[in-house]
């Protein structure tokens, strides 16, 4: 009988110590991690035609030949509301949509103008009717298109956001 005591707090120490066992937590195999980075990693294309852009910052370089440049000046506050808004929309089959959004800068200006778009290495054309711009992509990734444009002394720095 005096053993009983000893042996209902060996039974209980056990059930103690079982409940207090660490969770084994499941290691995973590195090469899985890598190849699962991999399968998410977008092309440029991609990441590109990924949704629409929209314009956060503007400025404007100006150099005279055989000059230094001069300070790049922001001039995304001097941009009319119209041209803040809108949204430019690279589609995955080359397609380039420009939609006015909410504010139109002028009522009879149609709401979308379309073009198409090629990327080659850092090298974005964008043709529209009448009009054909080539850019240098500076910066491209899941929240942030920069892009430079050089043209007549001057070079526009464009920086697109989601």
């Amino acid at each position: 009988m005096k053993k009983l005591p000893v042996f209902l707090s060996l039974l209980a120490s056990t059930l103690v110590f079982a409940s207090c066992e660490k969770e084994i937590e499941e290691m995973k195999d590195p090469a899985q991690e890598v190849a699962a980075a991999a399968a998410t990693v977008q092309s440029k294309p991609e990441l590109l035609a990924a949704g629409p852009w929209h314009l956060t910052s503007l400025t404007l370089s100006t150099a005279a030949q055989g000059a230094a440049a001069t300070p790049a000046v922001d001039i995304l506050p001097r941009l009319k509301d119209a041209q803040r808004d809108n949204q430019h929309t690279f589609k995955a089959d080359g397609g380039y949509v420009l939609d006015e959004a909410a504010l139109k800068a002028y009522p009879e200006a149609p709401q979308q103008t379309t073009g198409t778009w090629k990327l080659n290495g850092d090298s974005l054309t964008v043709s529209q009717p009448n009009v054909t711009r080539h850019f240098f992509v500076e910066e491209l990734n899941t929240t942030t298109l920069r892009v430079k444009l050089a043209q007549d002394g001057s070079t526009y720095t464009s920086v697109f956001s989601r």
